[in-house]
């Protein structure tokens, strides 16, 4: 018999997103004669060799755990006496800025601040980065921040954009804004370079113990052929329900919202993709 990786990561208990590998598992749970842990901490994929998908998965979750609908969403440019010519001074002007806003904070008694980001831009010309940035400062401190120099010689670095995190028909703003900001990751792999940057004081999402004795191929292919996998999904994890999400259908080539993501692989065989959410 057969039997098939079910694994999940979540995101601050109340959200995961879940996959079912078409590759048979030895049920054997145990490695070098100990028991894996329940939980492990998911890491940072390597960005020279990432695997664009898990690198968009990592940014997406990291995000869900830690930013909420009412958090900020910023872009920031340059103005042409200002621009820099290399992604390293783009870094730079970032590292300042961050800088400058904890600075405020802690003149506030607040903590540092919370961050994820993205530099975009094809060419140096086009360099702009966006954040995802806890709310603790209001948006015109922030603003105010993007500029350099004091008093009659201060001057704006560029233009800025800030918004509260909202929810969009439907969908939550932190995911809809995460995989806005993830569209240029298989670019930035193929050059080999980061654009983004996180702070260190995120929660992480949480890989949860692989369940490798639940599902079987022909377990799958039943529930397949029955279209009883989505009622089955739900069944198997009580207190929570799928969710629709994005894809690009791959025989059109669009972009459609879909509750399982169904993929076939020459190594791996079937692969399964859902999310779920706990129920309210």
């Amino acid at each position: 018999m057969s039997y098939m990786r079910n694994t999940a990561i979540s995101a601050n208990n109340k959200y995961r997103e879940c996959s079912i590998m078409g590759k048979s598992v030895s049920m054997d749970l145990v490695r070098g004669g100990r028991p894996r842990r329940k939980k492990e901490n998911a890491t940072r994929p390597v960005q020279k060799n990432l695997n664009v998908r898990k690198a968009q998965q990592w940014f997406r979750l990291s995000a869900i755990a830690n930013f909420n609908e009412g958090d900020y969403t910023a872009e920031f440019t340059f103005a042409p006496e200002f621009k820099p010519e290399s992604v390293e001074e783009c870094e730079k002007e970032i590292a300042n800025l961050i800088k400058r806003i904890n600075r405020a904070r802690k003149k506030k008694n607040l903590p540092k601040m919370k961050y994820m980001g993205v530099i975009e831009g094809k060419t140096t010309d086009s360099l702009h980065f966006h954040l995802l940035l806890d709310n603790l400062l209001n948006r015109d401190e922030i603003d105010e921040l993007w500029s350099k120099g004091r008093g009659k010689n201060k001057k704006s670095i560029g233009f800025t954009k800030i918004d509260k995190i909202k929810n969009q028909y439907g969908v939550d703003g932190v995911v809809v804004k995460a995989n806005y900001m993830t569209k240029e990751f298989k670019l930035e792999n193929q050059k080999g370079k980061r654009k983004w940057f996180a702070s260190r004081n995120l929660k992480k999402p949480v890989v949860e113990r692989s369940q490798n004795w639940k599902y079987t191929d022909s377990k799958i292919t039943k529930l397949l052929a029955s279209d009883e996998l989505e009622q089955q999904l739900e069944i198997d994890n009580p207190g929570w329900e799928l969710i629709e999400f994005p894809r690009k259908n791959p025989d059109t080539q669009k972009d459609e919202l879909v509750k399982i993501d169904i993929r076939e692989n020459e190594y791996l065989g079937l692969m399964i993709y859902y999310r779920m959410r706990r129920r309210e």
